[in-house]
């Protein structure tokens, strides 16, 4: 499968720090840019993220890696970009 690019929202609503070293190890796929915002007590990061999985697969793993952080997250794909 050709590489595909698609942005992960990751909300962090009293779970885990949420900043780029939390991303590192990202199961199935690498950052390739990333905007966070924070609060008191919340952070949400918007990442653009290179994978060759399918967004399906994608969206599980990422959903079992968040999850276990305490964080919730959903997937899109980048319009023309994969």
């Amino acid at each position: 499968m050709p590489e595909e690019t698609s942005v992960a929202v990751i909300l962090s609503a009293s779970g885990a720090r949420l900043d780029l070293a939390a991303l590192a190890d990202l199961p199935v796929g690498r950052v390739v840019r990333a905007q966070f915002a924070w609060s008191a007590s919340a952070a949400c990061a918007a990442a653009t993220i290179a994978h060759t999985v399918p967004r399906t697969a994608l969206r599980e793993a990422l959903g079992r890696w968040a999850g276990g952080r305490g964080w919730s997250v959903t997937i899109a794909p980048l319009p023309g970009r994969g």
